[in-house]
């Protein structure tokens, strides 16, 4: 879990966040069951699925990293600021 830098358009701002989560097929689909029932939106992009290996129990995990992005609303003082700096 590594937060980026915040991003600004017209009237949001994006926080994009690099996560990697390790677990079972259904351990991830748990995650990403998860993440849509967040209150705030919430995207994963950039996603690399890969898989590890313990020769001693024969076991796999599987590995994903991705990046989440979330969304929020600018308030009023933040898009007027960014009216007046962008002029």
């Amino acid at each position: 879990f590594k937060p980026g830098q915040e991003s600004q358009a017209e009237f949001y701002a994006e926080m994009p966040i690099s996560i990697k989560v390790l677990g079972t097929y259904h351990d991830l689909g748990a995650f990403a069951t998860d993440i849509s029932k967040l209150s705030r939106i919430v995207t994963l992009n950039d996603l690399i699925l890969s898989s590890t290996s313990d020769a001693k129990s024969g076991s796999s995990t599987l590995v994903m990293e991705a990046i989440a992005k979330t969304y929020r609303y600018l308030d009023a003082d933040e898009i007027s600021a960014k009216r007046k700096a962008d002029k």
